[in-house]
């Protein structure tokens, strides 16, 4: 289940500007008009753009209308503003479920577990951890000896996950942080075997990353 943050909480952190547009995408989502709440969401984002809680919300909208590569952007938008760790692991359980309701497991597990770092005293998150993994194992077994030469096989269609992380590497290096978009790239690659599609990428961004290292 997609958690949400309370809308009282939301509008003590808008600017004046933004609370017009912030109550408008609130009252949208409640109505179960999702698009119409991203729209109004990304109003207020571009008069606060800081404000982390708006990011999540986003991300909620996006999530209800199955966007789920805008949706995982929005939360690592939210998980790189927000400031306690429960409110980044929260970020971290939300990618875990939309990713477990596309059946993504390795992933779904990976995120689930992060979130239990940041956050170990969550039951929901400990249980949905204990069940991706299961299902990661099952479908794993599935796909025995169906990758076999699999280093000689063209790349695959990159997921909607390996989309969106590539997404936030893209940033990381428009900042000039290569280090930062190599390792969020061999995360996801540990996560998602089709980050693969992005070898050339990752290869690049390695290389500039081994050179500010020495």
């Amino acid at each position: 289940m997609i958690r949400t943050f309370s809308y009282i909480a939301i509008l003590l952190f808008l600017t004046a500007s933004a609370v017009k547009d912030g109550r408008k995408a609130n009252e949208a989502y409640e109505s179960g008009n999702y698009e119409q709440a991203e729209q109004l969401y990304l109003t207020a984002i571009e008069q606060d753009p800081d404000n982390a809680k708006l990011y999540f919300n986003l991300g909620n909208a996006q999530a209800k209308q199955g966007k789920v590569e805008d949706a995982i952007q929005s939360y690592m938008e939210f998980r790189g503003l927000a400031e306690s760790p429960q409110d980044k692991a929260i970020a971290e359980y939300n990618i875990g479920t939309l990713l477990a309701e596309g059946q993504k497991w390795k992933p779904a597990a990976t995120h689930f577990k992060n979130a239990l770092k940041l956050n170990p005293s969550d039951l929901d998150a400990k249980h949905n951890y204990e069940q991706a993994l299961t299902k990661q194992k099952e479908q794993e077994e599935e796909q025995e000896g169906q990758d076999e030469n699999q280093q000689n096989q063209p790349p695959p269609e990159p997921s909607e996950y390996a989309l969106a992380m590539k997404e936030q590497a893209e940033k990381l290096v428009g900042q000039r942080k290569y280090s930062e978009a190599y390792n969020l790239m061999q995360r996801a690659l540990d996560a998602d075997e089709t980050v693969r599609a992005f070898n050339d990428f990752i290869e690049r961004i390695k290389n500039v990353s081994d050179i500010d290292s020495n």
